[in-house]
């Protein structure tokens, strides 16, 4: 074999490897583009959410949730188990696509999607405890 054919060939195998060495599995890629996926989404969602003056929580976010409150309608608990403040809650085995609200002194789980959310957001943020709950179609 010549030196310029030794060569082509070397080049080849260190494509080769290099582009090995890049390569998913299917699945595996398939998991980690709705990971990333789910991740933009919620990224985009804090920036919508936060600019409004949601909160997100950390201490009551994790894996499995990640969790939005609403300070301006918070309230103080008189030992109930009822939210003490607006929240909304994305949970991760929804690939955070339905926003879960929960108003500040209720117990009761309004779901919406994103579209949804933001059209009705101006009626949740302005709910304080004592008043009706709004109405959603």
């Amino acid at each position: 074999m010549s030196k310029k054919s030794q060569a082509k060939k070397e080049r080849r195998k260190k494509r080769r490897a290099a582009r090995d060495a890049r390569w998913l599995p299917d699945q595996v890629f398939d998991g980690l583009a709705e990971d990333i996926e789910v991740a933009a989404t919620l990224e985009s969602f804090d920036a919508r959410i936060t600019e409004r003056g949601w909160v997100f929580d950390e201490e009551a976010s994790d894996d499995e949730s990640a969790l939005w409150t609403y300070p301006p309608s918070a309230f103080e608990l008189a030992g109930e188990d009822v939210a003490p403040v607006t929240t909304i809650l994305l949970l991760a085995d929804e690939d955070a696509e339905i926003a879960h609200v929960v108003f500040a002194g209720t117990i009761d789980d309004y779901q919406f999607e994103f579209d949804e959310l933001f059209a009705v957001l101006d009626r949740i943020e302005a709910y304080r405890v004592g008043q009706q709950l709004p109405q959603f179609d």
